[in-house]
């Protein structure tokens, strides 16, 4: 497991060099979450390509949904990416896949992330809202989004979640 750390920090480095939106830091995020008790060593999965080089990870870890009736833990991924020579290949949807169905063995319900719904929708995410939770900074953010693990998971859950 630590075993791959540098090797993840440098794909994590590498992957997000080529996205206009990134300041730069985010396997320094990714390096920070990992201490925290949010984070969930076996929902930190790595996808190896030929020869056993690093290709591709994704992390998922617990975020709370405030809610009428207190606090829900669920998912929350960040990061994921994919090195950019494997892009287009459906490595971050296989990895989602497999994240999920683990999540699922561990009894959550739901994966939350802040990205751009022309590529998450995609996979099965829609805006938070659509389900009656509410990003704290911007109720109708189509950025904050979910995937229920399986139908019917947010059913009578509504509430407020910060994905930042």
């Amino acid at each position: 497991m630590f075993s791959d750390y540098d090797e993840v920090y440098q794909l994590v480095k590498t992957s997000f060099a080529t996205t206009l939106d990134d300041d730069g830091t985010t396997q320094d995020y990714l390096n920070e979450l990992r201490k925290k008790d949010a984070f969930i060593p076996g929902l930190s999965l790595v996808a190896e390509g030929k020869g056993g080089a690093l290709v591709g990870q994704i992390a998922l870890y617990k975020t709370i949904i405030n809610t009428p009736h207190g606090k829900l833990t669920e998912l929350l991924l960040s990061p994921i990416c994919v090195h950019p020579n494997h892009f287009r290949r459906g490595i971050a949807r296989v990895m989602i896949e497999e994240a999920l169905r683990i999540a699922r063995e561990m009894g959550y319900k739901a994966v939350f992330l802040c990205g751009n719904p022309q590529i998450y929708s995609k996979m099965g995410f829609v805006p938070t809202h659509f389900h009656n939770i509410f990003h704290e900074e911007d109720k109708a953010a189509e950025w904050s989004m979910v995937r229920e693990i399986y139908e019917g998971a947010l059913d009578g859950i509504t509430g407020t979640i910060n994905t930042i």
